[in-house]
């Protein structure tokens, strides 16, 4: 099904660009010059991808690249991940919330592999995917959203308002709602939750502010906004490792202090 995407003139030029080297053209759609009714997404970046971003990171010529088309061995790549950012453009909420989930999961498995566990703990996963599928995509999703029209394009120093607000608004917020609400989803009573709040928040969030910042601000500086997400869904996922380990040893600290009474 075409997509009907907006987009900028100098966008429009560049992805008809990347289009005309796989033999497809973009048309005017609805009689503006600015919206475009063109190929599935996933076309349109796997021609991206291949003409574009291959070229900056292989040091090949365009025009090389263009003419020799098509790169067998990454096309299944790009034909996935092309598939991906189509559903990303057209399901935003949706996409990043299964991405989301998909990552916490594997982050709290790979948590567990990592501290030598020979059985999972189910009710661990679990809490961790739920808080993925449920907050995980959408409260970013609609805070980056907010933010964005907030600081507008002409507003000075708006990458460094972006990264501000991030930093001092986000990221105390969602800490806060990712400790509080792992620990009900593992079946943990609202006073307990309270109490892996209390005795985990600050560590955790100088840590996040320590070792996050810079990462943080790279992504407002130099990537694109479409791509955020998935930047910072890779460095959620070692975030998420690291959260998963420091809630594990404070329960194991408290069961023993349980034993020990």
């Amino acid at each position: 099904m075409p997509t009907t995407m907006e987009m900028t003139a100098a966008q429009s030029d560049q992805i008809s660009h990347f289009l005309e080297c796989h033999g497809t053209t973009a048309v005017p759609h609805s009689g503006t010059s600015k919206i475009l009714k063109l190929v599935p997404a996933s076309k349109v970046v796997g021609a991206a991808l291949s003409c574009e971003s291959a070229t900056k990171t292989f040091g090949v010529s365009q025009a090389h690249l263009c003419s020799n088309g098509n790169m067998a061995l990454s096309k299944p790549l790009y034909s996935l991940f092309g598939t991906y950012l189509e559903q990303l453009f057209n399901h935003p909420v949706r996409t990043k919330s299964i991405t989301a989930c998909v990552l916490a999961t594997s982050a709290n498995v790979t948590s567990q592999r990592l501290a030598g566990a020979k059985t999972l703990n189910q009710h661990s996963v679990f809490a961790y995917g739920l808080f993925g599928l449920i907050f995980g995509g959408s409260v970013p999703h609609y805070f980056y959203t907010t933010v964005e029209r907030l600081f507008s394009h002409d507003v000075r120093f708006r990458r460094f308002f972006l990264f501000l607000s991030e930093r001092l608004v986000y990221a105390p917020i969602y800490q806060a709602l990712s400790l509080f609400f792992l620990a009900l989803f593992e079946g943990k009573s609202p006073s307990t939750a309270l109490l892996n709040v209390e005795k985990l928040y600050w560590p955790l969030l100088k840590a996040n502010w320590q070792y996050l910042s810079v990462f943080v601000y790279l992504n407002f500086a130099y990537v694109p906004p479409m791509f955020r997400s998935i930047s910072m869904a890779i460095i959620s996922f070692i975030w998420v490792v690291y959260i998963a380990q420091k809630r594990r040893r404070f329960q194991e600290k408290q069961a023993a202090k349980k034993a020990a009474k």
